[in-house]
């Protein structure tokens, strides 16, 4: 995805050269406006809302650092890059407290934007990957909060669409998303548990079989029944038979 650049510097020489120098290198960064002041700045990163905003320091009405500052103000995201000539370096220092993160030295050769463009994109992409990698976490935690939920309340009801609510996701999404982490579907891994667990009741207690089917969420017996021999392979009742003579 190409990033949008805005150029606020008041010299036009240097503002154009830098342009050119921007749109030549071709590092997936494109200058899409600019401006010759801060006041014009505001303007133009409001209505063009660029991925990276490079101003000069020293500018006509309103500087670049006080121009960086109404643009936080206003809640605009964007990347910041203080161009200064080494008079001004130490003032540009200052806008550390900006969150200004780059610096580019004034006159800009080639090889000092394409380095600044690669770090600013590595920068991206790598809080991408961050991003990505913290989504993953809370996902597989979600997921390991539904089996564990399935696990401890199999005799209740439950439902994708509760689980859906509590995380904030579509259905479909989080039915994708406990596939690929459990390797089984929502209705079939809580299946499995229900129905381990009625096999496991059936060995070791006195329980009916209607009461078994109750006590694992499912209170309609013969829809219990179909659901074990699906399973096992032989009804809840003939299953209580083979194990016993084991």
């Amino acid at each position: 995805m190409t990033k949008k650049i805005v150029i606020v510097e008041d010299e036009f020489r240097i503002r154009q050269g830098l342009s050119n120098l921007i749109n030549k290198v071709d590092m997936g960064c494109r200058v899409i406006g600019e401006a010759e002041n801060g006041y014009e700045g505001i303007k133009m990163v409001r209505d063009l809302e660029p991925d990276i905003v490079i101003t000069d320091i020293r500018m006509p009405k309103i500087d670049g650092l006080e121009m960086i500052e109404k643009i936080k103000e206003m809640g605009i995201e964007c990347v910041f890059v203080v161009l200064s000539g080494y008079a001004d370096f130490e003032y540009a220092r200052t806008g550390i407290r900006l969150g200004v993160k780059e610096y580019l030295l004034k006159p800009a050769t080639i090889s000092d934007v394409k380095e600044l463009l690669r770090k600013l994109t590595m920068e991206e992409e790598h809080k991408g990957e961050q991003g990505e990698n913290n989504r993953m976490q809370e996902y597989s935690a979600a997921t390991k909060e539904m089996v564990s939920v399935i696990e401890e309340n199999y005799g209740m009801r439950l439902g994708l669409d509760s689980f859906a609510d509590k995380f904030r996701l579509t259905p479909e999404y989080l039915s994708n998303l406990f596939a690929k982490e459990t390797g089984m579907t929502f209705s079939n891994y809580l299946k499995k548990v229900r129905i381990e667990k009625a096999k496991e009741l059936i060995l070791t207690t006195d329980m009916k079989i209607y009461e078994v089917a109750c006590s694992v969420g499912y209170p309609d017996q013969k829809y219990f029944s179909k659901v074990f021999k699906e399973y096992t392979g032989v009804s809840a009742k003939q299953y209580a038979i083979d194990e016993s003579k084991k």
